[in-house]
């Protein structure tokens, strides 16, 4: 907002003195020559029936400086105005574009968020896809080890059968040859106790 003790902004071509003129050096300006003006009439002839006697020509002379300020002040009250126009557009320019860069800003969040729920759906679908195919690969690894679990027990039960009856037909064996054996061993004795008869008999002749 424009004061008349602003600086910045507030300054117009012309000078005082060398000094950029300010709004309020052109109103106190203005309000000078009136103030002549005024000083003017009141100093003016003598008084005649009331009435003042005033010098035409510097009467005029007054009004024309009067006349020549406002227009100039006028000037730099439009000036002012369009220097506040100026610093409105700035200002709506401004807020235009960080309304841009908030909408853009916005956009590329919403971006990124419609990414980060891809990636997370993704991730998710992958997830259950490894957590059924372990499923899977569990199952099936269970259901081998049970074949296999069986397989080896029907194998075991081959094997203890083969083995007893393996040991069924050595025990046959080995009882079959003691059998010869010691049947051989009870002819053989049968034998000697004949002979051991008969001797015994011929020593008692």
């Amino acid at each position: 907002m424009l004061t008349e003790n602003s600086t910045a902004g507030n300054k117009f071509n012309g000078s005082q003195n060398g000094a950029p003129l300010t709004r309020a050096d052109y109103y106190m300006s203005l309000h000078r020559e009136l103030d002549q003006l005024e000083e003017m009439v009141l100093e003016s002839g003598p008084r005649v029936m009331g009435h003042t006697v005033v010098d035409e020509e510097k009467l005029c002379q007054q009004i024309d400086r009067v006349r020549l300020s406002v227009p100039e002040s006028i000037a730099k009250a439009e000036e002012i105005l369009m220097y506040k126009q100026e610093l409105l557009d700035d200002a709506q320019q401004y807020a235009d574009k960080l309304m841009k860069s908030a909408e853009l800003r916005a956009g590329q969040l919403l971006e990124e968020s419609v990414i980060i729920r891809q990636a997370e759906q993704e991730a998710s679908q992958i997830r259950r896809q490894l957590q059924e195919e372990c499923e899977q690969m569990r199952s099936q690894a269970l259901n081998e080890v049970n074949q296999m679990r069986r397989q080896a027990q029907k194998d075991l039960d081959l094997l203890h059968q083969r083995v007893t009856g393996e040991v069924q037909d050595m025990q046959r064996g080995a009882d079959e040859y003691s059998d010869r054996v010691l049947g051989n061993l009870e002819s053989q004795l049968l034998d000697m106790i004949k002979i051991v008869q008969n001797g015994r008999k011929e020593l008692r002749l």
